[in-house]
């Protein structure tokens, strides 16, 4: 994927790994769209960068489709908006339910859904997804987010098989603990001792090498995929010793 004067939606380009990625993509010579719900962040950023920018809540109902008709066509659309939550599901409010669903999982596949036609015209095109090892393994109290990355995976590799041969490719990349403000926001300090938090930097230098490579399925660190080996071979045991760390 040629990046030098292609057009690029980051969505979450706030802070964390959405601002590194902008920056990145912009150093290859890409023409940015940034998308983010904190307007005075998202105004900063689009200064040094020379973007354009689109304040929306991905929450809220069509907002998504909203989204797409500000922006208009793209070349590259990078999925990067999310948020988290650590809780009890018996404990969690249906309407905080609702809002991850909306956020995490529906918001990318309407928004992929208004954009792509017009990659498919043009033959070309790149979709990246920022999911998390929480959909690959599952995560104790995290059973919504996990639910929500899972989805998005799910799509993303169905999205990947769909559009073989039309010139337009998807990523994903689902990294573990990234040093970021997502703790915050969503409320619960990061807690566990592994993985340790690794930087935005690294998520996004991989994200971008990705998209320039016309695809990929990345975990990040590398290692994490032994859980996923683990839990596919050995299901029974994988579950005994995760319900011993994961709470």
């Amino acid at each position: 994927m040629q990046l030098r004067d292609a057009t690029a939606l980051v969505t979450g380009a706030s802070g964390g790994i959405g601002a590194v990625t902008a920056r990145l993509l912009r150093e290859r010579g890409a023409n940015l769209v940034l998308h983010g719900r904190d307007a005075a962040r998202l105004g900063a950023l689009a200064d040094e960068l020379g973007a354009r920018t689109v304040t929306a809540d991905l929450a809220e109902d069509g907002a998504a489709r909203h989204l797409a008709d500000q922006v208009g066509p793209v070349d590259i659309v990078v999925h990067n908006a999310g948020i988290g939550l650590r809780k009890p599901f018996a404990e969690t409010d249906p309407d905080t339910v609702d809002r991850l669903l909306r956020v995490n999982l529906t918001a990318p596949l309407q928004l992929t859904r208004a954009l792509l036609p017009p990659m498919l015209e043009a033959g070309r095109g790149h979709i990246a997804f920022v999911a998390s090892i929480a959909g690959r393994t599952g995560v104790a109290q995290e059973s919504v987010y996990a639910a929500t990355k899972a989805g998005l995976l799910g799509f993303a590799d169905s999205l990947h098989l769909e559009l073989a041969g039309t010139g337009v490719t998807v990523s994903t990349i689902s990294p573990g603990a990234v040093d970021t403000g997502f703790w915050l926001a969503r409320g619960s300090a990061y807690h566990r001792k592994v993985p340790r938090p690794i930087p935005a930097e690294r998520v996004a230098g991989l994200l971008v090498a990705d998209i320039e490579a016309g695809g990929g399925a990345r975990v990040v660190p590398r290692w994490l995929r032994t859980a996923e080996v683990a839990q596919a071979l050995a299901p029974r045991a994988y579950r005994r010793l995760a319900a011993r760390f994961d709470n």
